[in-house]
C-alpha cells in the first residue's frame, strides 16, 4: 500500500526534543518504505481566514483542521494511505511499531492521567489525533473536515485548544468505535515527568489503565514551560524521558505496574 507519513512544525527555533521526535518518525517511515513529507508553517495556508480569525490564531485547532486538508491533498495526489504524526510523537520501538490500518481510517486511544491530590492519580479515557490514518476512499475524512469547520463556526464564546481534536473525537467515539491504532500512547505531563525519573505513581496509573504495549507516544510538548507545576514540562524532562524510552525501547512504560 503506497503510504505517506506527513508532519509539520515551525522551521526555526524548534526545541531539541522536537528534533529528536521528528527524527524518530522520519527514520521509522524510511525503514517501512513509506514516503515522508514535512512542512513548516505553510501547513496553516490550508486554514480559511475566517477559521483562523475565529480561533484567534490558536495553532492547535488550526493544525487539527490543516492536517486533514493535507491528508485529502495527498490522497488526491495518488497515495493509498496517509499517516499524520504530531511533531512531539516519539517512535521508541520502531521494529515493533506497525500501523496495519488498510481500510477507512483510524485515530488513537487516549488515557489522560491527572492529579487527584496527595500523590493520587486518576485516569480519563477518550480519543486523540496525534497519529491519524486515512485510506483512499474512506468515508470519514470529508465529514471530519466539515465537522471541524461547523464546530468552530457555530461555537459560542472562545474556541478551546482541543475543541476539534480530542473533544470532537470524544463526541464521535460511539461512531468511530474501535478504529484506533492500539500502541500509540499520549503521556500527560505527570506521566512524562515520571518516565524522566524512571518511575512513579503517575506512570503506574497509566500502565494499569492503558493495559497495552506502547510503541510510540505523544509527549505533550505543548506543555513545555507553561501551566501549573505538576503539568509543566522542561526540556530536561523531555530529554530524559526520550533517553529512557529509546534506551529501553519502551520497557520503562511497558513493564507491569508494581
Amino acid at each position: 500500500m503506497r503510504t505517506v507519513v506527513h508532519q509539520s512544525f515551525r522551521e526555526t527555533g524548534a526545541p531539541a526534543s522536537i528534533g529528536r521526535c521528528l527524527a524518530s518518525v522520519a527514520q521509522w517511515a524510511a525503514a517501512k518504505g513509506y514516503a515522508y513529507r514535512f512542512c513548516g508553517d505553510s501547513l496553516f495556508d490550508r486554514v480559511p481566514a475566517w477559521y483562523r480569525e475565529r480561533v484567534a490564531g490558536n495553532r492547535l485547532p488550526m493544525s487539527d483542521l490543516a492536517r486533514l486538508v493535507v491528508a485529502r491533498e495527498l490522497l488526491a495526489e495518488g497515495f493509498a494511505r496517509t499517516i499524520w504524526v504530531d511533531a512531539d510523537v516519539l517512535v521508541f520501538d520502531p521494529d515493533r511499531f506497525d500501523i496495519s490500518v488498510s481500510q477507512e481510517y483510524a485515530v488513537c486511544r487516549e488515557v489522560w492521567i491527572r492529579g487527584a491530590g496527595r500523590d493520587r492519580w486518576q485516569a480519563s479515557e477518550g480519543l486523540h489525533n496525534a497519529v491519524c490514518v486515512f485510506v483512499a476512499g474512506n468515508s470519514f475524512l470529508d465529514f471530519y473536515i466539515h465537522a471541524c469547520q461547523e464546530v468552530v463556526a457555530n461555537k459560542r464564546g472562545a474556541v478551546t485548544s482541543h475543541e476539534v481534536g480530542p473533544d470532537l473525537l470524544g463526541r464521535l467515539a460511539p461512531i468511530i468505535g474501535t478504529r484506533v491504532i492500539p500502541d500509540v500512547g499520549l503521556f500527560s505531563p505527570p506521566v512524562t515527568r515520571a518516565i524522566a525519573r524512571g518511575g512513579g505513581p503517575a506512570l503506574n496509573t497509566y500502565r494499569r489503565h492503558f493495559a497495552h504495549p506502547v510503541r510510540a507516544a505523544n509527549l505533550c510538548a505543548s506543555f513545555l514551560d507553561r501551566g501549573a507545576e505538576e503539568n509543566r514540562l522542561t526540556e530536561r524532562h523531555l530529554d530524559r524521558a526520550i533517553d529512557r524510552l529509546l534506551a529501553t525501547r519502551g520497557q520503562v512504560i511497558n513493564d507491569p505496574p508494581p
